[in-house]
């Protein structure tokens, strides 16, 4: 009788000790099911702050267009269909974090490898950004020339230029006097291409620096809406097999961006 006994204690225990590892690890699963929807919401949150100011000013745009006694001289054309292209440009970078962000599948997006050549990318970007300081005379854009323009390589170029976009932008955001500088190299990072965005101006704070790229480990230690965008470009540059980081010895004024992207 008493072996019995045994047997049914040890038949309930083993019991309990495995309701309770799923307890445990329903409760995980619940956990990060609540940290999931904090990410969404804080994500969704960003997007549509930024996504106000390119849309306000396409409406603006088109209001001033719409006018009927409106004469507008070839210049003001053109500043006009820059504006619009800028603001365009904007909103399609915001829907392409969208799709990074929202793309959980296993395989993912899957990489479109074609040849550019870094040099053009990186004017490219520095033109399509030239409004980011329109009404900021003391700020300068400028391309550090460091490669010939007929080297090429081969990577998913809209990728790079997504996050080349967001360095851009923020550094602007964030730059009140001085400039904004993108350049590329081979020679910082032994095989592979180096993309760099430097500015000059106010830098990361020593208390948020160890944090800047961690939002999706720890969505409630954010502070501003740039650490989302750092995110989103680090998980693209992963995406691509590259690096994104920050300069720990940029000596300058200001913060210096690295995206590094293995050469193919």
């Amino acid at each position: 009788m008493s072996l019995w006994l045994l047997i049914l204690f040890v038949i309930v225990l083993s019991g309990l000790v495995l309701a309770l590892w799923y307890i445990v690890k329903l409760r995980h699963r619940i956990c990060e099911t609540s940290k999931s929807e904090r990410m969404k919401l804080a994500f969704l949150h960003n997007i549509n702050n930024e996504i106000h100011v390119p849309l306000k000013s396409v409406a603006d745009l088109a209001n001033t267009i719409a006018k009927d006694n409106l004469y507008l001289s070839k210049n003001e054309k053109r500043n006009i269909a820059d504006q619009l292209v800028y603001h365009s440009n904007l909103i399609s970078t915001l829907v392409d974090e969208i799709i990074m962000f929202s793309d959980n599948s296993k395989e993912g997006r899957q990489l479109h490898i074609e040849l550019f050549s870094p040099n053009a990318l990186c004017r490219r970007c520095l033109e399509g950004n030239a409004l980011s300081i329109y009404h900021r005379q003391a700020v300068k854009l400028n391309f550090k020339r460091e490669l010939n323009d007929e080297f090429f390589v081969k990577n998913d170029r809209h990728l790079i230029e997504l996050i080349l976009n967001k360095l851009i932008l923020n550094a602007c955001r964030f730059t009140e006097v001085g400039e904004v500088v993108v350049g590329c190299n081979l020679s910082e990072n032994t095989g592979s291409l180096t993309i760099f965005v430097e500015d000059t101006g106010v830098g990361v704070p020593e208390n948020r620096r160890n944090n800047l790229f961690s939002w999706f480990e720890s969505p409630d230690d954010i502070q501003d809406d740039v650490e989302i965008d750092l995110s989103i470009c680090r998980r693209v540059a992963q995406k691509i097999g590259g690096e994104l980081i920050m300069d720990e010895n940029y000596q300058r004024r200001g913060t210096r961006f690295v995206l590094i992207v293995p050469l193919r």
